[in-house]
């Protein structure tokens, strides 16, 4: 049997590129590089959190899903380094970024919820310190 490791990465198809690039950047990612525009007007972006990435890929025919009951990716989680979750929203608005949801209990933390620009739900979560 394969035994995963970790997710290594998480393919996003966005309809602004620039957008989605300023967006994680704001929540402190590293853009790592772009490709594009192609032929087809096609556009790449890899974006690093940690060990972790995001590749992003816009089109010309790239539309925004809708918000409410439309399929695919509900939403990616991102674990926040912070205080409390009061500074995780603090930060969030010292950027220019809304709370759409939360702050909410976890079994283990708080988490708050943002949209990307194409109303992908992105949602930061706290974890409970650990004592030992």
């Amino acid at each position: 049997m394969v035994r995963l490791k970790a997710l290594d990465h998480v393919g996003v198809k966005v309809s602004d590129l620039d957008k989605t690039i300023d967006f994680y950047q704001r929540l402190g990612f590293t853009l790592l590089r772009t490709k594009g525009p192609g032929p087809d007007g096609e556009r790449s972006a890899v974006l690093q959190v940690g060990s972790q990435e995001i590749n992003v890929f816009s089109h010309p025919d790239f539309v925004p899903s809708g918000k409410d009951k439309s399929v695919g990716m509900d939403h990616l989680c991102l674990e926040a380094e912070a205080a409390s979750i009061e500074d995780v929203i603090a930060g969030l608005r010292a950027v220019g970024i809304d709370v759409v949801a939360g702050p909410t209990k976890r079994r283990d933390g708080s988490s708050v919820f943002v949209h990307d620009p194409d109303g992908v739900r992105v949602e930061l979560q706290l974890k409970n310190s650990t004592t030992t």
